[in-house]
């Protein structure tokens, strides 16, 4: 394993390189890690001198299956001004160099229509389904040119990049996208926020259009649902562990390049003797990327899905002794291993969700990965 770590955000870049140490705690909880981290960090701080040290990691979105935790051996911190200022991509689904397998899925929207029988019957209030396509080049992917461009095209995203562990035999893979969902941030303090998204809309093509689509978001019955659904769970779990816990009434629009979401920043400040880790595990997976009622929605997930979705919709980020750290959601991105990528996107669906609006939703959100390929 290569152990590459690279995150950009819009305040800084985080580059890691190599393996230290790999934190194996007693089980994969919030506790069990966070006590792992704790005692890494703590040795780690005795034996570096003035080097900060920090832990890296990435958790499935099964977050009781085994996580990628370690201490890298080099850190290089910077600032995000290398972004490459690149021009919107073209809204084709894929350039003609690539090959697309499973843009069109008829078995998508036959899950989404059970999905919304299931909520009709009063099984589940929502439940978050996605689907992945298959990119074919003709030669291997750039995964350094994908990276370049994913950070010129999103400069207010967290563009991440990881390589994925390897079995014997198997070919080298790399995790990267561009997230628009910081989950959770944590200073020195303790003060610690969270932006969830849920509730989207495509971007127009033209400025007069756009705000059209951004404005009929905000007064969207139905995203405004789905999005108050994600914002009850989030604050929810922020008052088990942390104080002076702030959850604004309406949401803000937040933007990408091809999308626009629904948005509410959370804030409050963690209890004495709380790790940022132990309240990124309680979080893991919100509404936004599993569904409500958590349980039942997981198992509607694993029926209705025709894969196995391993680290996508799961958690990457980083924390440091003093308890800084992001933790980001891994959405528009997918793997990359060789000249295949493997693309995922999700849709939110509630009682008046719409199987083809879904399916298209999801496609607009696979453009953001997959047109960063070529």
């Amino acid at each position: 394993m290569t152990a590459l770590f690279d995150l950009t955000t819009p305040g800084y870049r985080l580059r890691a390189r190599g393996v230290s140490r790999s934190l194996s705690p007693a089980r994969w909880d919030g506790a069990s890690v966070a006590q792992a981290a704790r005692e890494a960090l703590a040795e780690a701080a005795q034996t570096r001198g003035a080097e900060a040290p920090l832990v890296v990691g990435l958790i499935p979105f099964n977050c009781a299956e085994q996580a990628v935790f370690y201490l890298p051996q080099e850190v290089e911190w910077s600032t995000p001004a290398d972004r490459p200022d690149l021009p919107p991509a073209p809204q084709a689904s894929a350039p003609d160099m690539l090959q697309l397998r499973g843009g069109d899925s008829p078995a998508y929207r036959a899950s989404v229509a059970e999905a919304i029988r299931r909520i009709h019957a009063g099984q589940l209030d929502k439940v978050v389904l996605a689907r992945r396509v298959t990119v074919e080049s003709g030669s291997p992917i750039d995964v350094d040119g994908v990276y370049q461009r994913l950070c010129g095209r999103n400069s207010t995203a967290y563009v991440y990049r990881m390589d994925l562990p390897q079995a014997d035999g198997e070919a080298p893979a790399v995790l990267l996208g561009a997230s628009p969902e910081l989950v959770l941030g944590s200073d020195a303090q303790g003060r610690v926020q969270s932006l969830p998204l849920a509730g989207s809309a495509p971007r127009g093509g033209d400025p007069e259009a756009d705000q059209q689509a951004a404005q009929a978001l905000l007064r969207s019955p139905k995203d405004l649902a789905e999005h108050a659904l994600v914002v009850q769970a989030v604050g929810e779990t922020f008052r088990r562990f942390a104080d002076d816990v702030s959850v604004p009434a309406s949401p803000d629009l937040v933007q990408t390049p091809v999308i626009w979401h629904l948005g509410t920043p959370i804030s409050g400040s963690l209890r004495p003797g709380v790790s940022p880790l132990e309240l990124v595990y309680a979080l893991h997976p919100t509404p936004a990327v599993g569904g409500w009622p958590l349980e039942t929605a997981r198992q509607a997930i694993a029926e209705l899905e025709d894969f196995d979705r391993g680290f996508y919709a799961g958690l990457l980020g980083w924390m440091d002794g003093q308890g800084r750290g992001e933790w980001v959601l891994v959405l528009r991105g997918g793997i990359v291993a060789g000249a295949t990528a493997i693309v995922y996107a999700g849709a939110g669906i509630v009682a008046n969700s719409d199987p083809e609006k879904e399916h298209a939703e999801t496609a607009t959100k696979l453009r953001t990965f997959i047109n960063a390929l070529a």
